[in-house]
């Protein structure tokens, strides 16, 4: 699971990059539509790779604090 975290977390910040990106040049043209929309998408999809970290952490947590399996006696 933390390999799939890793890949979550990557694409997030390279999505992140991308967007800070183009809001730099949105900032110097507000009434670009297009530019807007774009960094929407973009908003979404970090929003998205938030959501499954997010889900792999917990799941961790859960795989963590789980009781493991006792042999039974005989």
């Amino acid at each position: 699971m933390v390999a799939t975290a890793g890949v979550w977390k990557r694409k997030r910040e390279d999505l992140k990059h991308k967007r800070d990106s183009l809001f730099e040049t949105y900032a110097k043209d507000p009434q670009n539509i297009h530019l807007a929309s774009e960094i929407k998408a973009i908003d979404d999809e970090i929003a998205d790779c938030t959501q499954h970290i997010e889900q792999e952490r917990r799941a961790e947590q859960r795989a963590s604090v789980a009781p493991k399996a006792v042999p039974t006696l005989k």
